[in-house]
């Protein structure tokens, strides 16, 4: 089975390299190494929907909300498990050292 990183499945393109990084800008998720490997991803591209800044929030103008209703964010849930998710979610979101704060 794939393991597709969200730019990959979203198709968004705004990877390093992506066909739409020069007119959007390269996503934050996609070079995030400090939450590589989580879920089995590339950097953070299966854990975005708790990261801020990524594409989704910012460029895409799909809202906070979209993540949570995704079905990038469905699927790895389903490859993943549950309780493997709620485990990587709480070690990313308990290390205040993997988080960055966007710039104002």
């Amino acid at each position: 089975m794939n393991k597709y990183n969200c730019w990959e499945f979203m198709k968004c393109g705004r990877e390093t390299g992506g066909v739409r990084m020069d007119e959007l800008g390269v996503c934050q998720v996609s070079h995030e190494n400090s939450v590589d490997g989580l879920n089995g991803g590339l950097n953070g591209g299966r854990i975005c929907w708790v990261m801020n800044g990524n594409g989704c929030h910012d460029k895409l103008m799909h809202g906070k909300d979209f993540c949570f209703q995704c079905e990038f964010r469905y699927k790895v849930i389903q490859e993943e498990g549950l309780l493997n998710i709620c485990k990587a979610t709480g070690n990313f979101l308990s290390n205040p050292s993997k988080k960055k704060k966007q710039p104002e």
